[in-house]
């Protein structure tokens, strides 16, 4: 078939389809899948009493053709990016499985879904319609929100937290995960457990390929442990909804959990502050104060800042989320090509918060930088970082590093953080906790 005829065949095949569906594919591609996807789970019937085409079914059918899709559930939302290799799966499987031609209330499921479904369309044309799909996303470019949604997303302060995170992330040496409010955002709590995994996979993406064995540090608190006490009780679910998420990592069977939990365990420490297990025989780390490393009371440099108003205003400080990334200085004896046993660095500390451009719609996470709040909080987490670089064995640390040009004595930095309560914990250890 010559390209006037195929093209023609293409066009034809979509004027079918867009008796269904509305969107221009030319010059929405990813929105035409979308709406289409929305189309193809009303047609499936019922059981017991549910939408036979939910979310669940479609990703077995996928598994079972051989061709799932990644973070399913957030792409048809419009949360996640719809790849073009995404979109052309997705389009196969429903147009190849448009009519559904069984009883559409029964719950047997006995039938092979090839004989169970109608095509809407001629095998290759369906192969045609696919590849146009494909190849419009790639000229188009990656559609993951809507025109509003993008306008809404421009006019909210801040960065989404999930691009900040992973752009920082790529410059640094360590993250620190502080819980001071919640360990995690979630806009939608269905969906905590996927985008937990999403942020985790995108970082071992960054990660592994130049083997700079990044730390990542999540530091809680459990509080006083007092079960009467509000406080102390959201501080121990918060401690509970991140040994939830590792465990869904650990568990839940995909191609990567093994490699990912490999990873996960070669570059985790947890640092949990238990007041009953301090020490008070170890003497005394000079300007040291838990406060600094929780974050539980808030630096005075920030409260009266304009992007800690932004954030968290004056209602919502009990859901402070904060990510603080330590990276080597632009001054470096390593960024000299000096041979030197000094090491330098600087950290960057940032505010995440659920906002909403108004209240119809659904908050988004974003991200602002907050100005640095000072020397005792430099010397807290340099002690941290140094302990935790030590527990895992990596090279990271000697006797001494310099962060904002503050040189910290790493000597027994491990014991210094227990007199204060702390416990450093690697993954296992804390999935046992």
């Amino acid at each position: 078939m010559d390209s006037v005829a195929s093209h023609k065949s293409i066009m034809e095949s979509i004027d079918t389809i867009r008796e269904f569906v509305s969107s221009d594919p030319a010059v929405h591609p990813a929105q035409f899948v979308l709406d289409l996807a929305h189309i193809w789970k009303g047609r499936g019937g019922t059981v017991a009493g549910k939408p036979r085409h939910s979310d669940r079914y479609l990703d077995d059918l996928l598994r079972g053709l051989g061709t799932p899709v990644k973070s399913l559930t957030p792409k048809l939302a419009g949360r996640t990016h719809l790849r073009p290799a995404d979109a052309g799966t997705l389009v196969q499987l429903f147009l190849s499985h448009w009519d559904y031609v069984e009883d559409s209330n029964s719950s047997d499921t006995g039938a092979a879904p090839s004989r169970s479904y109608k095509p809407m369309l001629s095998e290759r044309a369906i192969e045609e319609v696919c590849g146009y799909i494909e190849n419009r996303m790639s000229a188009v470019g990656l559609e993951s929100q809507s025109e509003v949604e993008e306008a809404i997303g421009s006019a909210l302060p801040g960065q989404d937290t999930f691009e900040l995170i992973t752009a920082e992330f790529q410059k640094s040496v360590a993250l620190f995960t502080v819980g001071a409010g919640q360990t995690h955002l979630v806009p939608r709590p269905e969906l905590a457990l996927i985008g937990f995994r999403d942020v985790i996979d995108r970082l071992r993406a960054l990660d592994e390929p130049d083997r700079q064995r990044r730390i990542l540090i999540w530091t809680l608190d459990l509080g006083r442990q007092d079960i009467e006490d509000p406080e102390s009780g959201l501080r121990f679910i918060n401690v509970q909804a991140l040994i939830t998420r590792f465990k869904a990592l650990q568990l839940f069977k995909e191609a990567e959990t093994e490699a990912r939990w490999n990873w996960l365990q070669s570059r985790t420490i947890i640092v949990l502050h238990d007041t009953r297990s301090g020490r008070p025989d170890v003497p005394w780390l000079p300007r040291f104060d838990p406060h600094h490393v929780l974050f539980s009371a808030i630096p005075p440099r920030w409260a009266g800042s304009p992007e800690f108003q932004t954030l968290y205003g004056t209602e919502r400080l009990h859901e402070t989320t904060y990510t603080i990334f330590l990276r080597n200085s632009a001054e470096s004896a390593v960024a000299r090509g000096e041979l030197s046993n000094e090491q330098n660095y600087e950290l960057r500390y940032f505010g995440h918060a659920l906002l909403k451009f108004d209240e119809r719609d659904s908050p988004q996470r974003r991200g602002l930088q907050l100005n640095a709040p000072g020397r005792s909080y430099v010397e807290a987490l340099g002690t941290v970082f140094g302990a935790a670089a030590r527990i895992l064995g990596l090279p990271s640390t000697s006797g001494e590093l310099t962060i904002d040009g503050m040189r910290i004595n790493l000597a027994h930095a491990t014991e210094k953080l227990r007199h204060h309560g702390f416990l450093l914990l690697r993954l296992d250890e804390f999935m046992r906790f």
